[in-house]
């Protein structure tokens, strides 16, 4: 009994002493020398960490410029459209247009992001480079603040992984170059932990009232914050001294308020109504209900396109079908909200496990395992292994293909790459059909190879029919074993319901009333799309244009395709990032994955908990916590929570730098008893 508590007392303070972080002292002149050094340290790192997130999501631009964030354009669009009416002399909180008044879109976000891409508008010119620019430097700010948190509390090893597990994400990295206030919101949450961790070394009353403030900075760019101040204030009691704990949390809560205030008093004061933020809690919850309840048992909508015919059904008012907040928007969400409460009561047990499956859907990374959407909006891309299309997409009319295929050529020299797959020559003699098998995404036909200079930018222009089922076009190297390029073709029906998240601008086109689609009108959509497809050549002088089926369908899949035209762009660009390519994507691919952050993260908890490290542990599961608990409410996307991973990469560090402390401990060991033998 004696030696396992022994041993135990040696693994505890093993671990104790790894973690120490280093202290500052003020007394003889060498601590003095040893602390400036350290101070010096702490700043090499710092810039170490924020050049090399820096350098990630430059890597992740080049590569994903043209794809990220083409999703959600309707919401960018909705923010710039407020920013460029702050400019004009409109107003962004309180519009000088009474005729405004009565538009809740106002409503449905926080304005601080508007007002952000209003100021650097300002500063420079109307461009999303220098909008993505600033929030890649933000982004490395972020990183950097992640390090000095755990350097508070921690030895500097385990904050400098911390810091560069921030730098390295490819999740993290993706939604920094999304023109939405996601990342940007995150920002002044680290802010908020950092000054809390400064606190409870030092407490000041004036640090704790800036800290609050910075989780009411974070609601004017996202209303997810709304209850994080007053979740976190239940923690002041584990971290301060009796004596300041009360009014400690009632400064923090209060200057989180008294921050936000502004946008409740707007909501007040111009549409007559409490809302301290936002519209949409009412459409998330009912949403956030039907992307669970899969057998349509209690009748919510899964995306917007149902919320509003629902809300159609509910008021019989036909006109709600124009779009979710107008007419009576705000009258609309409250009963949403109601709706999905009545839901919650009747079945607790049911959505209790709903909450915590999205609670775990929170905490993945990029994995083959599919729970659908939106819980599958974890998984994101790593960087190619190569430079890719580093161009604009905008073809003239001056410009002139290097290479074309007639569909009779293409047909004459192409491949079908299955027994069942049937291509014929179109009916008007300019097309060639392809008729897919039974596979769900099985290549059906292949192009003779195309010749191409090697690492040069290219476009691909190809006239697409569907006529049903689902197809997509790719070009492929040689072999067909690596896509360069697709594009996706989708029936018209699944094209039109495809999810939008709660936040969608439905101001535009609401004159029209949207009905469900006729056979008729599907019919009618069947039409000619000019697929432009970029790609880089890369280490290659052959490619593909491969047609293959895109997923199961009732009917084997069919499309037709017409004259292929390929255009040259120029050399690609950026070809000095081969350089690191590999070792970032190595990093990416290797250690960004459910299965080997979520172990990581776990075994940094309970190593911080077998140290004794309880304050560090409150300060990093906090906000963690918050969000586990109030977002698995609601419908929720990764990019609503990215909170989490920024703090929980501080235990993933912890888990990795004691790992590596104790390697190098067994490997001098090994060594000296090595030296004793011999």
């Amino acid at each position: 009994m004696s030696s396992g508590v022994s041993t135990w007392n040696r693994a505890r303070g093993w671990l104790s002493g790894h973690l120490e972080a280093p202290r500052e002292q003020d007394a003889a002149p060498s601590l003095t020398s040893k602390n400036t050094r350290r101070r010096i340290a702490l700043l090499a790192w710092c810039a170490l960490i924020f050049l090399a997130a820096l350098g990630v999501r430059q890597l992740h631009w080049q590569d994903y410029h043209l794809q990220v964030g083409s999703d959600l354009e309707s919401l960018v669009h909705r923010y710039k459209k407020h920013a460029e009416m702050a400019l004009s002399g409109e107003g962004i909180l309180f519009p000088r247009d009474y005729a405004q008044r009565s538009n809740v879109q106002l409503l449905v976000h926080p304005p601080g992001y508007s007002i952000f891409i209003a100021a650097i508008y300002a500063l420079s010119s109307d461009s999303d480079d220098n909008l993505v620019l600033s929030q890649i430097v933000s982004d490395g700010i972020a990183a950097v603040l992640v390090f000095l948190i755990g350097a508070q509390w921690l030895s500097r090893g385990a904050a400098v992984a911390a810091g560069l597990l921030v730098a390295f994400s490819p999740h993290l990295a993706h939604y920094t170059l999304v023109l939405l206030p996601d990342s940007l919101a995150v920002l002044p949450i680290l802010i908020c932990v950092y000054l809390v961790a400064l606190a409870v070394k030092r407490p000041r009353l004036i640090t704790i009232i800036a800290a609050g403030a910075m989780t009411g900075l974070s609601c004017w760019l996202r209303s997810n914050a709304l209850l994080l101040a007053p979740f976190l204030a239940l923690f002041v009691p584990f971290l301060f001294p009796r004596g300041t704990r009360l009014k400690y949390a009632a400064a923090f809560v209060g200057a989180a308020i008294a921050v936000f205030l502004p946008i409740t008093l707007r909501n007040w004061i111009v549409f007559h109504h409490f809302i301290p933020l936002s519209l949409g809690s009412g459409i998330t919850m009912v949403e956030g209900i039907g992307d669970y309840d899969k057998e349509k048992r209690f009748g919510m909508p899964a995306d917007d396109r149902e919320g509003k015919w629902k809300d159609v059904e509910w008021h019989s008012r036909p006109d709600y079908a124009a779009g979710l907040w107008k007419p009576d928007g705000i009258e609309r969400d409250r009963y949403r909200f109601s709706r999905g409460l009545q839901v919650i009561r009747g079945n607790p047990r049911w959505f209790g496990g709903v909450m915590i499956r999205r609670a775990a859907s929170m905490l993945r990374s990029n994995d083959s395992f599919s729970q659908g959407w939106p819980a599958d909006t974890c998984r994101k891309p790593i960087i190619s292994a190569e430079p890719t299309f580093g161009h604009g997409l905008a073809l003239s009319a001056q410009d002139q293909p290097m290479w074309s295929s007639s569909a009779a050529e293409l047909l004459a020299g192409g491949a079908v790459l299955s027994q069942q797959t049937m291509c014929l020559p179109g009916q008007d003699g300019e097309t060639i059909r392809v008729v897919g098998d039974g596979s769900d995404f099985g290549d059906q036909f292949a192009s003779a190879p195309i010749l191409v200079e090697k690492n040069a930018d290219y476009v691909l222009q190809v006239p697409l029919v569907l006529i049903q089922g689902r197809m997509a076009a790719k070009v492929t190297s040689q072999d067909r074993r690596i896509m360069l390029a697709s594009d996706l073709i989708l029936e018209p029906e699944e094209g039109g319901s495809k999810h939008i998240a709660p936040e969608v601008d439905d101001e535009a086109g609401a004159d029209e009333i949207e009905r469900p689609a006729s056979e008729e009108d599907l019919a009618s959509t069947r039409s000619t799309s000019y697929a432009l497809m970029p790609f880089a050549s890369g280490n290659r002088s052959e490619v593909r244009f491969v047609v293959s089926n895109n997923g199961s369908s009732s009917s084997r899949s069919t499309a037709e395709i017409g004259s292929l035209q390929l255009f040259a762009v120029g050399q690609t660009p950026h070809q000095w990032s081969r350089i690191v390519r590999p070792a970032v994507r190595g990093i990416q691919r290797n250690l960004f994955t459910t299965t080997h952050m979520l172990p990581l993260i776990g075994a940094g908890i309970i190593l911080l908990a077998i140290a004794g490290r309880r304050r560090a542990l409150l300060l990093l599961l906090g906000v963690p916590a918050y969000y586990l608990c109030v977002q698995s409410a609601f419908h929720t996307e990764y990019r609503y929570i990215l909170a989490i991973h920024y703090l929980l990469f501080v235990s993933a560090g912890v888990t990795l730098y004691l790992s590596g402390a104790a390697l190098s401990s067994g490997a001098r060991g090994l060594a000296r008893a090595t030296r004793r033998l011999f």
